[in-house]
């Protein structure tokens, strides 16, 4: 009898190690796919923000390209109707040519000659650019700097030309 309750217990035993065993096993599980599923969840937040960022990006230097680039003056009219659609209207009105302060202040030292934009650098904050045209100095360069809203539209610019202090 006392072989029996000793096997008996020998078995509870062994049945208790096993199934702690297996509960131990189900958490290592758990907590495994729990982090493959953070993982991936990160990398799917990673790829989703660096694919914004460049369509940001890719959206501003068409507004650069719009607001400087043109073989003919009246071209500039076609190039307003594309900036309207991914600008504010806050944002178009600074920037059209019907402003006359920016007509007089940007577009007049161009004296309709063909213009073309060349995009040193771009990122998801600011375009770095030169312009090739015979009344520009095609060693200045400018900075478009700009902001994003949430429907996707360009909702804040402002435009410098950057001085090198050492070349």
């Amino acid at each position: 009898m006392k072989d029996d309750k000793l096997k008996d217990d020998k078995v509870k035993d062994q049945k208790r190690k096993e199934d702690s065993f297996s509960k131990g096993r189900g958490i290592v599980y758990s907590i495994a796919l729990a982090m493959a599923v953070c993982l991936l969840t990160g990398l799917a937040i990673t790829f989703n923000v660096k694919r914004i960022e460049a369509k940001r990006t890719s959206i501003a230097i068409e507004a650069v390209q719009d607001l400087y680039q043109f073989s003919k003056v009246e071209d500039l009219d076609k190039n307003m109707v594309k900036l309207k659609d991914f600008t504010t209207q806050s944002v178009y009105n600074q920037l059209t040519v019907d402003n006359e302060e920016r007509t007089l202040n940007t577009y007049l030292k161009f004296k309709g000659a063909p213009t073309t934009v060349n995009v040193v650098k771009a990122t998801s904050s600011y375009i770095l650019y030169t312009l090739t045209n015979e009344n520009i100095d095609k060693d200045r360069v400018f900075i478009f700097m700009y902001d994003f809203n949430s429907k996707g539209q360009i909702s804040k610019v402002r435009e410098s030309e950057c001085l090198d202090f050492l070349k």
